[in-house]
């Protein structure tokens, strides 16, 4: 297939590929292309070989999950019988070239894996999985962005993408802590008969265990060392979901490692913080010191004769109207400027040194103040212990506005439970019509009709006749076929097509052919009835129309084989019926054409089978 695409091939007629890329899956080839109809560079995965059908499948799949840190599919397709899956360009490097020049800091493998299962807990609610997770499917760009490619597609080409819920949910989570690993020791910690390639260096096992990465790296944080050694132990513990893991991990910081692929010097967009363990911490500078002067130092170097100011004693209340008087005009309250003596006394002393005549000294002493034993009380006997504020929260108590809340909740206490009183009352008592014959209230008995004896005897009704038939055969069990799958076609949930619930239904894989893209002849279901009885015919209940089926009386190892015994269009109920009985045990419902679904996809959707 190689030849077929190859540099310069236009895929579909509009992604011309451009460059070959790596791939570690084998049957698979990767390109750098251009989408030729909006001019921008995309990423071209080509299937050539293995499971194709399942891998489109996945890739539709995975195209419905939208998150900035999922690789987002743009196209899925088949070009001259070969597969292929257009996706945005990713530009940053994979954790497997990170760890080429060193183990990450924790902080960093922590921030890198925390974003990655951030990303795959999106899409496990969307009921999407990745199933082959590896460090090369995670990529950081230079801006810090963490990329997460592969996302249940790289699963079906493997051929690992089945399982339950809880059991994928574990897997994709025991994976991420893998990453972990790597991005603390350098070291991939591989499982067991593990499908996937990698060009980490493996790491060590004990006891078929891998060894935790506190004894391979130093300085390995006790809740990261612990994590990886409890998740890959033998009792199935640690976290079962990636959004279990994110709690585990959080709050994560920046992160510093991202580069781009094609950077040759292997160096991180930011390298102002160490993100490497084999980075060498940059020395500190000397701090820087500045010069101080202590309030004693300053007085130190006052001139000689001056005096060093002091606190003052706080001031006596004025008298009503009289104190400003007594004290040569000063206002009540204001101390004496005493530290202007020792402004003055600075600015001398500054001048002196500068070489400037000093000025005229101000006097540094102050008249004592005329001592009075008995001071006037203020305002009328308000004495000075007395706070003499209180006035302002009087008068702040009477300017408060009245509050009606208190009031209006009563008044709805009230109206409530007047409201529930006449509601029990009309609950429990009965009405006049109803009410029990009194004084008041008479009952008349009416007496029956006389009858006469020659009247005729009203007809006896009659028993309804049974139905012709018995019971419709039961269907024991049913499995699916497939020309080119040994193990069939989506054998999960193929139980919902006889469960007897219309509103759940079996489908098979998308194709973008009715003929089933040209890949296999057809699909079977092979009904097995609990006993053999005689059957003349089955009705198939399909969400959809258009396509062929076939009803054979042969076995799923041979679906074209045998009597064919009814075929039809499809609808929404389409009954199949024999042209005469046939007593069998076995049949096989062969679809040779694809119906339409609402959505316009050549998709097959089974509500129910029914044999008669």
């Amino acid at each position: 297939m190689t030849e077929e695409v190859g540099r310069g091939t236009v895929l579909a007629g509009r992604y011309r590929v451009v460059d070959a890329l790596p791939s570690d899956l084998a049957g698979v080839s990767v390109w750098r292309a251009t989408d030729q109809i909006l001019d921008r560079p995309v990423r071209v995965r080509v299937l050539q070989s293995g499971a194709v059908a399942p891998a489109l499948d996945a890739a539709r799949r995975a195209a419905l999950v939208t998150d900035a840190r999922l690789v987002r599919v743009l196209d899925v397709g088949m070009h001259e019988g070969v597969g292929y899956v257009v996706s945005e360009q990713i530009t940053g490097a994979s954790l497997a070239q990170l760890v080429e020049r060193g183990a990450l800091t924790p902080d960093q493998a922590r921030a890198v894996v925390g974003e990655a299962a951030s990303a795959l807990e999106v899409a496990r609610r969307r009921g999407v999985h990745h199933l082959a997770l590896r460090p090369s499917v995670v990529h950081v760009s230079a801006d810090g962005r963490v990329l997460v490619s592969g996302l249940a597609i790289d699963a079906a080409l493997l051929g690992s993408g089945h399982g339950d819920s809880r059991a994928t949910s574990r897997t994709d989570t025991v994976d991420l802590v893998r990453l972990l690993y790597t991005g603390l020791t350098g070291r991939w910690p591989a499982a067991r008969d593990d499908a996937r390639t990698t060009t980490v260096p493996p790491a060590p096992v004990l006891d078929g265990i891998p060894v935790p990465p506190g004894e391979l790296v130093a300085d390995v944080p006790n809740d990261l060392d612990t994590l990886c050694a409890v998740t890959f132990g033998p009792h199935d513990d640690g976290p079962h979901t990636p959004g279990d893991l994110v709690h585990e991990l959080e709050p994560w910081g920046e992160i510093r490692v991202g580069r781009s692929a094609d950077d040759p010097d292997g160096r991180p967009a930011v390298a102002a913080v160490p993100a490497f363990r084999d980075l060498e911490p940059e020395e500190p500078t000397a701090p820087v010191r500045v010069a101080r002067q202590s309030v004693r130092s300053a007085f130190d170097e006052l001139p000689s004769g001056a005096t060093r100011p002091g606190t003052p004693p706080p001031a006596p209340p004025a008298r009503n109207g009289t104190g400003a008087a007594a004290r040569g005009g000063e206002r009540p309250g204001v101390m004496p400027a005493a530290g202007a003596a020792v402004s003055a006394a600075a600015m001398s002393g500054a001048a002196a040194g500068a070489g400037s005549p000093p000025p005229p000294a101000l006097p540094t002493t102050l008249p004592p103040l005329p001592y009075d034993p008995e001071p006037e009380p203020w305002d009328d006997g308000v004495g000075f212990t007395d706070d003499p504020f209180a006035f302002v929260e009087e008068e702040e108590e009477t300017r408060r506005r009245f509050d009606p809340t208190a009031l209006i909740l009563v008044l709805v206490g009230i109206a409530v439970l007047i409201g529930l009183v006449f509601a029990a009352r009309a609950l429990f008592t009965s009405p006049v019509g109803e009410r029990e014959p009194g004084a008041e209230q008479t009952t008349v008995e009416e007496e029956p009709a006389a009858t006469d004896d020659t009247a005729p005897e009203p007809p006896a009704a009659e028993e309804p006749e049974a139905p012709a038939g018995g019971t419709p055969p039961a269907i024991a069990s049913i499995l699916t076929f497939d020309p080119t799958d040994p193990a069939g076609e989506r054998v999960e949930n193929v139980e919902l097509a006889i469960d007897g619930d219309p509103a759940t239904f079996w489908f098979s894989y998308t194709y973008n052919r009715p003929d089933f893209g040209g890949l296999k002849e057809g699909i079977a279901l092979e009904l097995t009835l609990a006993a053999e009885t005689e059957v003349s015919g089955v009705t198939l209940r399909v969400n959809g129309t258009g396509g062929n089926a076939e009803v054979r009386a042969t076995t799923g190892v041979a679906p074209t084989q045998g009597d064919l015994l009814a075929s039809s269009t499809l609808g929404q109920e389409t009954a199949l019926t024999f042209a005469a009985p046939v007593r069998t045990s076995t049949l096989v419902v062969w679809f040779t054409e694809l119906p339409t679904n609402a959505a316009g996809q050549f998709r097959l959707e089974i509500t129910e089978i029914e044999v008669s």
